[in-house]
């Protein structure tokens, strides 16, 4: 089974940064040579045109949508504008809720934009949300959805947190599994090379979706190396 990676940049780099990042990463080839992975990147609105092709096997996505089509709304950017780069959209994100206002009725219009355009949702939830958020939306967008199960504790509003325990994950994970059947379901929050193995080779754990740790290409390397050497001791 194919497990991902889904690397959010969050509101970081310049096109400087981002050309070293793809060298660096191109010539590694660990994306490419992570046959069991699905690795996606989401970077900023800016860097789509940048980053299409420049690295073999890595997909793109977006950290947002607006949740309006194309047309009379100024400074939004739309699923269809999105399409030609992008196959995957984070939506929902607890930053975005906190900084941006964005609720669970936005979130499912943002769902329905995604899915409307041929680009695969990946709703991010908590605890405290996840059971009202999926409930917004029909079992079968839900089954062509992703959802990024993310505790509180495990990001703070500065994007640093402690990394959640693998049973609690589990347990979350399983029964959002088991009450809505989502395409997948993904754990992150304080994701990194170091402990990205724990989660990546739970059963119940279809991915991870690493921050800081994708900002560098070194380290973002390693948690890629990292993630197939779990995969293939799964699949072995």
């Amino acid at each position: 089974m194919s497990k991902y990676i889904i690397a959010n940049w969050k509101c970081n780099k310049n096109e400087q940064m981002v050309e070293e990042w793809v060298g660096i990463v191109a010539d590694a080839n660990v994306v490419e040579q992570s046959t069991r992975l699905t690795v996606v990147l989401c970077p900023s609105f800016l860097y789509l045109h940048q980053l299409q092709n420049r690295v073999n096997g890595l997909h793109l996505g977006v950290q947002t949508l607006s949740d309006y089509p194309n047309g009379a709304y100024t400074g939004a950017i739309s699923a269809e504008q999105v399409r030609p780069y992008a196959t995957f959209a984070l939506l929902g994100h607890v930053e975005r809720r906190t900084h941006f206002g964005e609720t669970n009725q936005i979130v499912a219009k943002q769902v329905r934009a995604a899915l409307s355009a041929d680009i695969t949702p990946i709703i991010a939830v908590d605890e405290r949300i996840w059971a009202q958020q999926l409930s917004l939306l029909d079992p079968n967008e839900v089954n062509s959805c992703i959802v990024m199960y993310e505790p509180p504790d495990s990001i703070s509003i500065s994007g640093v947190g402690q990394a959640a325990e693998v049973e609690d994950v589990v347990k979350q994970i399983e029964h959002i599994k088991v009450e809505f059947n989502p395409k997948a379901v993904l754990y992150g929050g304080s994701v990194s090379a170091t402990n990205v193995v724990k989660y990546i080779q739970h059963p119940s754990i279809d991915g991870v979706v690493p921050g800081a740790a994708s900002l560098d290409a070194v380290p973002f390397i390693d948690l890629v190396r990292n993630a197939h050497a779990a995969v293939n001791d799964i699949s072995s």
